[in-house]
């Protein structure tokens, strides 16, 4: 027997190989893009932490390694969370100077600096502002549903998960809904920016379309110095927060805003509807809904990763990391951790009607998703709707289903369902 044959997984067939992790860890090309959870299962039981050469960092794969990371700020700071993955060209650069400058944002700041960014927020996701947005938002829902309902078949993605988030965000914003586009379009470049491989061209693409968000949500901001409604943006320029942070703050929210609850809306209905019966039990029993939306968030999560940056040395899991190391933290990894879920490969309908989840769908403590609780409850009303009109959504079979290659990401390019 050869060493490779002695450093092969446990698991019976798997193709990977211990000495061999850190170059067959490939997120952004298939199998892995469309599986990466087979990848994880060997790293958590052969090498938990490795040194990945696509992302110049180490990936940590292990539910109770990540989860001591994210409690620990003052050992691992968040400042690398929005840099590329590679290097930017010289040209690249040139353009993004063209920008406003390269301030911290909430998921790149730390201590004070968060804090600070984080307050002027708390009022507009409170619970009773989100509660008061209920009527709203199910009005929205309803529409965008009318839009195809007679039609019998629709890509889900582009004609309700897509548009709901946003239509939400910009409401809460008092933007006008025509500026949608752009800003769908935009967002997804911004993306990819930080979070793709990305070849000389498409950096400079993307590049622009990240100063484009900026400068049209700079403009925005001029729009209700002069004109103050009862939004958002209204409420945060009083606050001490200056152009450019107020600049980075409301495009983070509109880009993470609208890809978190879009693509969790996908992926929940893709498994939901190729599991018998599941789609039918919340139809009959909506109460169950938030908890469904709770395990779809572990199983698949729409963020799938984040970074931290280790301020000194340290070691992980045997792992000696040296300092100012990228850390990749897969949350999608730890969401299947066999030692800290049972049956976790499985997606369990009941896992969470009577505990409360633990997932790092949404993050973990200071850092946890300012509006995880806006996207709950939009994904929440969506299916709620959704069931109750369209009790016999299907997937549209023999379609073939295509992951978009980013790391902090995870969803389809478009999902086709048929009633």
């Amino acid at each position: 027997m050869n060493v490779q044959d002695k450093t092969q997984s446990k698991i019976q067939g798997c193709p990977f190989h211990k000495e061999k992790i850190g170059e067959e860890y490939q997120p952004f090309v298939n199998p892995q893009l469309e599986d990466p959870y087979s990848f994880y299962d060997f790293a958590r039981s052969e090498q938990p932490v490795f040194y990945s050469s696509v992302l110049s960092g180490y990936v940590i794969t292990r539910y109770s390694d990540i989860i001591s990371i994210l409690k620990d700020s003052v050992k691992y700071s968040s400042k690398d969370n929005l840099q590329p993955i590679g290097e930017y060209t010289k040209e690249t650069i040139d353009v993004l100077r063209t920008g406003f400058p390269f301030v911290s944002d909430l998921v790149n700041s730390d201590g004070d600096r968060h804090k600070f960014l984080r307050a002027p927020l708390q009022k507009a996701f409170a619970p009773a502002k989100l509660k008061s947005m209920e009527g709203s938002i199910a009005a929205i829902v309803n529409r965008l549903i009318d839009n195809f309902i007679n039609d019998g078949r629709v890509d889900i993605l582009d004609k309700f998960a897509y548009p709901l988030p946003l239509e939400v965000i910009f409401t809460l914003y008092g933007v006008p809904l025509e500026m949608i586009p752009d800003f769908k379009h935009w967002g997804y470049q911004t993306t990819k920016l930080f979070s793709s491989a990305l070849s000389p061209e498409e950096q400079l693409e993307c590049a622009r379309s990240f100063v484009s968000i900026q400068y049209a949500v700079a403009n925005l901001i001029e729009e209700k110095r002069f004109a103050p409604k009862d939004d958002l943006i209204s409420t945060i320029i009083d606050s001490e927060l200056t152009t450019p942070d107020m600049v980075i703050v409301l495009y983070g929210l509109i880009v993470a805003g609208h890809k978190t609850t879009s693509h969790l809306i996908g992926n929940a209905l893709k498994v939901l509807l190729e599991k018998p019966g599941y789609w039918k039990a919340i139809s009959e029993n909506p109460s169950i809904i938030p908890a469904v939306l709770e395990e779809a968030l572990r199983y698949d999560a729409p963020i799938p990763a984040m970074i931290r940056t280790n301020n000194e040395e340290v070691e992980i899991a045997g792992v000696k990391i040296p300092e100012n190391s990228k850390l990749f933290l897969m949350y999608g990894s730890a969401n299947r951790d066999e030692n800290h879920y049972q049956n976790a490969s499985e997606f369990d309908i009941k896992r969470f009607q009577n505990q409360t989840s633990d997932h790092l769908a949404f993050g973990h403590g200071v850092h946890r998703c300012i509006g995880s609780g806006l996207a709950l409850m939009e994904t929440r009303i969506a299916f709620e709707l959704l069931s109750k009109r369209i009790p016999n959504l299907k997937i549209q079979p023999n379609q073939e289903l295509n992951y978009i290659p980013t790391l902090m990401t995870r969803g389809f390019t478009s999902l086709i369902l048929e009633w």
